[in-house]
């Protein structure tokens, strides 16, 4: 599952210019709030202890049985589209075969040449029609499960009393593999107290949850932000 890498930038160039715009006035207004607050003489309520706890969304996605159950049903679901059109093929195959013992440019040979092409037309809508809904079912699913993991993410974080949770990656690093060299260079996180690592914690109740919803019906699953994490 992918997300558009124009779309991306697109999105981030605008940020970017909405930053730029709104910025100063935004800093003006703070400012001012901050001196007015200063001359009141109010003291500042300080700010709540930090406690950062850490989760591997990658071994969330799959540790997770649903992510899991979603991606067969997915296959399924194009394979049967894929067959649906191979018979058209097929059947296009079979016409030019006859065209073939035909005479060109008699009546009958006509009609062969007219279905062929009526059956690549039909093939090729058919694939662009299967691209579109495929990857709007696959953007859909990707956007249910991760708001599930974030919801599961946010209830693990506030039942062990963390402020924060970052993400971070447990995949190993080997000279072996240079992307994963490079990967492990990109991390922003270099270092995290596996102790406050809540990825174990967030696989469990999501899949315990997904199995007392029954499992085999994940649009009926009980809603991961209703869940009672557990300790570990």
């Amino acid at each position: 599952m992918s997300v558009s890498t124009r779309a991306a930038w697109a999105l981030g160039f605008g940020l970017v210019g909405l930053a730029i715009l709104v910025g100063p006035t935004l800093g003006q207004q703070q400012d001012s709030g901050v001196r007015k607050t200063n001359a009141g003489n109010a003291t500042p309520k300080p700010p709540g202890p930090t406690i950062i706890g850490t989760v591997d969304l990658d071994a969330v996605f799959k540790g997770y049985e649903k992510v899991k159950a979603d991606s067969e049903e997915f296959k399924s679901a194009a394979l049967v589209k894929k067959n649906e059109l191979m018979k058209l093929m097929t059947e296009a195959q079979q016409e030019q075969e006859m065209l073939a013992k035909l005479a060109p440019g008699s009546v009958d040979s006509k009609k062969h040449e007219n279905r062929i092409t009526e059956l690549k037309a039909q093939h090729q809508a058919g694939m662009e029609s299967a691209e579109r809904e495929f990857a709007l079912k696959e953007a859909q699913a990707l956007a249910t499960l991760y708001k599930e993991i974030q919801a599961m993410v946010t209830a693990v974080a506030k039942y062990k009393g963390m402020t924060y949770v970052v993400k971070v990656s447990n995949e190993p690093i080997s000279g072996a593999n240079p992307n994963s060299v490079m990967a492990a260079m990109s991390k922003t996180v270099v270092y995290a107290d596996p102790r406050n690592d809540l990825t174990n914690d967030v696989i469990y109740n999501l899949n315990r949850n997904y199995k007392a919803a029954g499992g085999a019906a994940p649009k009926a699953a009980t809603p991961a932000a209703n869940a009672q994490p557990s300790g570990n």
